[in-house]
């Protein structure tokens, strides 16, 4: 019998999600929920709800926490219900297509949208090696960057990729690894300097 603290609702589902992956030397551990600090009280309330998932999701993907976490920031701010003015529906605002073909079948189930997420979101880090331009495929479409080699020059994409690089680096995560690169200019708009995190192996324990 099971006498520890009982757990509920995006809790529980968590546990049962990473416990395969906990002792694989290709995972990693959960995360500990740390407040952001940048957010609402009542975003911070739904972040600390999803924020068990997100770590064991990121884990079973095999990216980093502090990254899927700061995408889902930018993308929903935490609103598993949440649908754009463009059809993107949930935590990690899937297109209907791009659902379909990560077999997400209810975008408005947090574990199911998530899972589709960071799934995308790992496809584009292993193409294109770098964290930028995973993410600028992630909101302009891989297609975009494969044709330009870089980040194409929308002012929402470059601001995109800044604002969660900005949220993985600062807040409630440190990474060891920092380097300054400045953004593309666009369009007669001069880019800025952001904070890009290096793209490794996930193969390590605990990637945040």
């Amino acid at each position: 019998m099971q006498t520890g603290r009982v757990m509920t609702g995006a809790a529980q589902v968590a546990q049962s999600v990473v416990a395969p992956y906990m002792y694989s030397p290709a995972a990693c551990s959960m995360t500990p929920y740390r407040p952001r600090g940048d957010l609402a009280p009542w975003q911070e309330a739904r972040r600390a709800r999803y924020f068990p998932l997100i770590s064991a999701v990121a884990c079973e993907a095999g990216v980093p926490t502090g990254l899927l976490d700061a995408l889902v920031a930018q993308e929903s701010r935490y609103d598993p219900l949440i649908v754009s003015n463009k059809g993107a529906v949930g935590l990690t605002q899937l297109m209907p297509d791009t659902a379909r073909g990560l077999g997400v079948l209810d975008s408005r189930d947090p574990l199911a949208n998530l899972r589709g997420g960071a799934k995308y979101l790992r496809s584009h880090l292993d193409e294109f090696k770098r964290v930028d331009l995973a993410l600028a495929a992630y909101n302009a479409g891989p297609g975009r960057v494969r044709t330009l080699g870089r980040i194409p020059p929308f002012r929402e994409t470059i601001d995109y990729v800044a604002a969660i690089t900005k949220g993985w680096s600062s807040g409630a995560y440190r990474a060891a690894s920092v380097q300054t690169a400045a953004m593309p200019s666009a369009a007669g708009w001069r880019g800025r300097g952001v904070q890009l995190l290096a793209y490794t192996s996930t193969s390590v324990p605990n990637p945040r």
